[in-house]
């Protein structure tokens, strides 16, 4: 009799539980989270029930599909090169995202898989799916191509499509469909760093005055730099567009 009153009270804590209105995102099996609203921050994530709790509003959860699956009598590690990106336009109070897709059952069908990633955004409280008003996704690609430790912040701030608190975007690089219909976009190869000055991208140097002496040369160390030759690259580098300007600063900062 005791036992049973146990078993009477594990399940009915289970069924509080999955009851229980809750808000925010589902993440399907084989799939990790990487970012959420530009943090990495998974604290209001759940393993338990696979539960990301969100307030309502706008959001972007970004994440990988990787895990273990059967390859004859062994298992292997099979992950996407790419993660996928969810734009939650206006998650509402007690509502509940998530999406589907054609699971995997072993190694070969999760290659065919982390390939195309076709998913559907879906309503998890009842199966519906969701219009692009409500949530949209892509995969972020990238010209680097396979790296072990991508910036997926860095890349989405490039390409002005990263949602977070302190950096929403306005500006939108085109996107494209993959060969399985599957939206994408990807980002460029170089790391995007925010050089800032009075409010405006970019680094603007300013001329030496004729009587300088604050540089020298790499070459004969105490000799001062020539002010004309010194203003001339100025005026050069100060002509440069952003993309330019950077690869001139990664030059310095490297050498």
């Amino acid at each position: 009799m005791k036992m049973y009153k146990i078993a009477l009270a594990v399940s009915s804590a289970v069924f509080a539980l999955n009851t229980y209105a809750a808000t925010g995102f589902k993440v399907p099996v084989h799939y990790n989270i990487e970012l959420v609203d530009g943090s990495d921050d998974t604290d209001n994530y759940s393993r338990f029930n696979r539960m990301l709790t969100l307030t309502p509003g706008k959001h972007q959860v970004v994440l990988t599909f990787k895990d273990t699956f059967k390859s004859g009598t062994d298992s292997r590690m099979v992950q996407s090169i790419d993660p996928l990106v969810i734009d939650i336009e206006n998650l509402k109070n007690d509502e509940v995202i998530s999406f589907n897709y054609k699971r995997p059952a072993n190694e070969e069908q999760a290659k065919t898989y982390a390939h195309n990633q076709k998913i559907v955004l879906i309503d998890n409280n009842s199966g519906r799916e969701l219009t692009n008003d409500e949530a949209t996704y892509f995969i972020l690609t990238s010209d680097s191509g396979f790296a072990l430790m991508r910036d997926y912040k860095n890349e989405l701030m490039s390409l002005n499509r990263l949602y977070a608190p302190s950096y929403v975007p306005n500006a939108q690089r085109e996107m494209t469909l993959t060969e399985n219909g599957a939206p994408t976009i990807r980002a460029g190869s170089e790391r995007n760093t925010n050089y800032q000055t009075n409010g405006k991208q970019g680094i603007t140097l300013k001329p030496l005055a004729n009587n300088s002496s604050a540089m020298t040369t790499s070459s004969a160390p105490g000799s001062k730099v020539n002010t004309n030759v010194y203003n001339e690259m100025i005026r050069l580098y100060n002509q440069a567009d952003d993309a330019t300007k950077l690869k001139f600063v990664k030059y310095v900062m490297s050498h």
